[in-house]
């Protein structure tokens, strides 16, 4: 390995910790790893529910992409050359790896360099995770919310400039589908606390953001926004699409039996993000189709689009807060 001096080093730790994005932020670190020891390849893998470890971002030839690896992780880890680093949490949980194939393999000094390094990528992104999650139920919050919508948008915009012309086709990714937002409110949830405290409201939470997460993929995003109301985004292939997930969660929380409390339900309102959206207009449609859910009997999934095309309610603009005012 070169010798690197300290203004270079600084550079690299610098460019490291140059971003708020995890997905970026793991592309940034293979990328000072191939700098630092030139790797035949790299992999980051995520630990999930089932304790089985996820492939999230690679390098491989020098490219580095978000992408589903068809090696078995346990094949990999164990392959001739092969170097792993635990992606570590402050509480000594092992969140994920960190896998280097080098021929020759990693020796003792570069070893312990990236090993330095991963310290402190681990610490930035204990400090990273802490700034976007929840704390009471382990989503992601408002202010991660407002973020990754941008993203969203921007890649929507350049599917549809990439695809101009083709009509009601819209690539984004690899796929032809559509994203939705879906904005969801415990029905009644004022009189959880009122009758039964507030350790089992925050108890129904805990439970409702556990459904919330069996029941969306890895790559939908699940947000708490604060007191007892969620946003998802999804991306599936069309509304009815989107309008059967929302209804499988509905029906889930419907039916799951909560301690103390017994039986709880949700309202949700969803609207499609298309290329001309802009955040404040989303947020207004999903709250208009809540409010619409919540004034006509709650426990029950609206469409904005579809309210608006039935003439059940007139288009509206910006964000609303008529929703919390009928819980």
């Amino acid at each position: 390995m070169n010798t690197l001096s300290s203004p270079k080093i600084v550079r690299m730790i610098a460019a490291l910790t140059d971003h708020r994005d995890v997905n970026l932020l793991e592309a940034s670190l293979l990328k000072t790893v191939a700098d630092l020891c030139t790797p035949d390849w790299a992999m980051i893998f995520h630990v999930g529910e089932d304790d089985m470890p996820d492939c999230s971002t690679s390098l491989r030839d020098g490219v580095i992409s978000q992408t589903d690896c068809a090696e078995p992780f346990a094949e990999l880890f164990s392959t001739e050359g092969v170097t792993s680093f635990p992606i570590m949490s402050h509480a000594h949980k092992v969140l994920g790896y960190l896998l280097v194939h080098r021929t020759p393999r990693l020796s003792p000094e570069q070893q312990s360099m990236l090993s330095d390094l991963f310290r402190v990528y681990d610490n930035y992104l204990a400090v990273l995770r802490d700034s976007q999650i929840d704390r009471l139920t382990g989503l992601l919050n408002r202010h991660t919310f407002d973020e990754q919508l941008d993203r969203a948008l921007g890649l929507i915009r350049r599917a549809y400039r990439d695809n101009a012309g083709a009509e009601n086709k819209r690539k984004v990714g690899e796929g032809n589908g559509s994203f939705f937002m879906g904005e969801i409110d415990i029905d009644h949830f004022k009189s959880v606390n009122d009758r039964f405290g507030h350790l089992h409201g925050d108890e129904v939470l805990v439970i409702l953001a556990r459904i919330l997460q069996s029941t969306f993929r890895k790559t939908d995003l699940i947000y708490r926004f604060g007191g007892e109301e969620f946003v998802v985004i999804v991306y599936v292939d069309d509304r009815g699409d989107a309008e059967m997930t929302f209804e499988r969660l509905r029906r889930s929380i419907e039916n799951h039996a909560f301690p103390r409390v017994g039986q709880v339900t949700i309202s949700i309102g969803i609207t499609e993000i298309r290329d001309t959206s802009i955040p404040v207009e989303l947020l207004g449609h999903a709250d208009q189709a809540l409010y619409y859910a919540k004034t006509h009997g709650r426990n029950q999934v609206s469409f904005y689009e579809a309210l608006v095309a039935s003439n059940e309610i007139l288009p509206t603009q910006g964000a609303t807060s008529s929703s919390m005012n009928a819980k």
